[in-house]
C-alpha cells in the first residue's frame, strides 16, 4: 500500500510538472519601435544583457531593462544560460568595479513596455500576450 501510495504521489508530481510547462508563457522580446531590427540573433541578446553590446548597428545606444518577476528566471535560463542569481551576481560585481551601472528593473509587464516604448534604443523582454502594440516585437534567430 505505501508503494503505491509513493507511486501515486511520483505519477501526480509528474503530470503537474507537465502541466505547469505546457501552460508556461513563452517569452517576447521587444524593442522601441525606433531600433531598425526586426530580428536579433542569440548572441547579440546575451551581449546586449551582459552589457557587451551598447550600440545597435545604427549607432544609437542600447537600453535594456529586467522585470523582477518568474520571468527573469526563464528568461535567463533560455537566453543567457544563467540562473537568475548568477546574472544578478554578474551585474552586482560591473557595479561594484566600475564597470557598469544595474539596469533598470520593473515588477509589471506594462511597466516594461511603458519604458520600452518611451526610451530610444530599449530592448526588453516581456511574456506572450502581454500589450505590446507600442513597441516591435523582435524575432530571436
Amino acid at each position: 500500500m505505501k508503494k503505491y501510495v509513493l507511486y501515486s504521489l511520483f505519477v501526480f508530481a509528474l503530470l503537474f510538472t507537465f502541466i505547469s510547462s505546457a501552460g508556461a508563457s513563452d517569452i517576447l522580446i521587444i524593442a522601441n519601435k525606433g531600433v531598425s531590427a526586426s530580428s536579433i540573433s542569440g548572441d547579440e541578446l546575451k551581449r546586449i544583457y551582459f552589457g557587451k553590446m551598447t550600440r545597435w548597428e545604427d549607432g544609437d545606444k542600447v537600453n535594456f531593462c529586467l522585470i523582477k518577476t518568474d520571468l527573469l528566471k526563464k528568461f535567463t535560463k533560455d537566453y543567457l544560460g544563467l540562473t537568475a542569481t548568477k546574472y544578478l551576481k554578474h551585474w552586482k560585481k560591473m557595479v561594484f568595479t566600475g564597470k557598469g551601472s544595474m539596469p533598470p528593473f520593473y515588477t509589471k509587464d506594462e511597466e516594461v513596455v511603458d519604458f520600452v516604448a518611451n526610451t530610444k534604443g530599449a530592448i526588453g523582454f516581456v511574456p506572450d500576450g502581454s500589450n505590446t502594440d507600442s513597441v516591435k516585437v523582435l524575432s530571436v534567430e
